[in-house]
């Protein structure tokens, strides 16, 4: 009898945990990978100057924006000046270009380029302070995102660009920090290197973003070590994707 309870009992223990894996695996989540016919119309040329994303170069506001109908998340540009000029105040924009040219590329003309793929046709791209948020303004988890630096910046943080410096030495760094909010209130910051101590980052990384908890928007901000009296020399983008939210 001993020999019967003792297999039943870890038998009741196996079953246990796999209703617990279970329940994690089958975890309601949407994913905001930015493909499709959508999100294709959203992406600018040339990727400097041109009209979905620059208007008609300063007369008139540009009103460039997205929406996600499965995840909720939804961004538009900042208008930081006003909204004249577009993506050049921050913001948010779709991409499919991919340009490992660092030398050559790394320029403003290149913004929208990342230099290497992920895999899927389009990511999202981070100009500046820049915003996203759910459309229904319901708090929820955004479990994680993948990040990747842009061809811009990462050419010039691995070689500088007459400038800025390349950051290539102990004390360097370039951060991108995340911020939470849950209305107008902060739940937390989750900070991630572009580059550290002569480390840099180069192609696509996961971050987690689950310690932010619920919220109802997402903030991005980066910082550097080398500035000047208007901030961080650096160009301030990096590209995103792959967006995992819990419902």
């Amino acid at each position: 009898m001993k020999k019967i309870f003792l297999s039943f009992a870890v038998l009741a223990m196996g079953m246990a945990m796999f209703t617990s894996c279970s329940n994690d695996d089958d975890e309601n989540v949407k994913i905001l990978g930015f493909e499709g016919d959508q999100w294709a119309a959203l992406i600018d040329e040339p990727q400097y100057g041109g009209e979905l994303l620059y208007g008609d170069g300063g007369t008139t506001p540009v009103s460039y924006s997205w929406t996600d109908a499965t995840s909720k998340l939804t961004s538009s540009l900042t208008a930081a000046w006003g909204g004249n000029y577009g993506y050049s105040e921050g913001g948010v924009a779709i991409s499919n270009y991919i340009d490992d040219n660092l030398e050559e590329h790394a320029t403003y003309n290149y913004q929208l380029a990342v230099p290497k793929s992920n895999g899927s046709a389009n990511f999202a791209v981070v100009y500046c302070d820049a915003f996203i948020s759910f459309t229904d303004g319901v708090a929820r988890v955004i479990k994680s995102m993948d990040v990747s630096p842009t061809t811009y910046q990462l050419g010039c943080t691995k070689n500088g660009d007459g400038y800025a410096k390349a950051l290539t030495e102990k004390g360097d760094f370039l951060t991108v920090t995340i911020t939470g909010y849950k209305g107008d209130k902060e739940t937390g910051t989750v900070t991630f290197d572009m580059a550290r101590d002569g480390e840099i980052l180069e192609s696509w990384k996961k971050i987690d973003l689950s310690k932010l908890g619920e919220v109802t928007k997402l903030g991005f901000t980066m910082d550097g070590s080398d500035q000047s009296s208007y901030g961080v020399k650096h160009p301030k983008y990096f590209a995103f994707d792959n967006v995992v939210v819990k419902f």
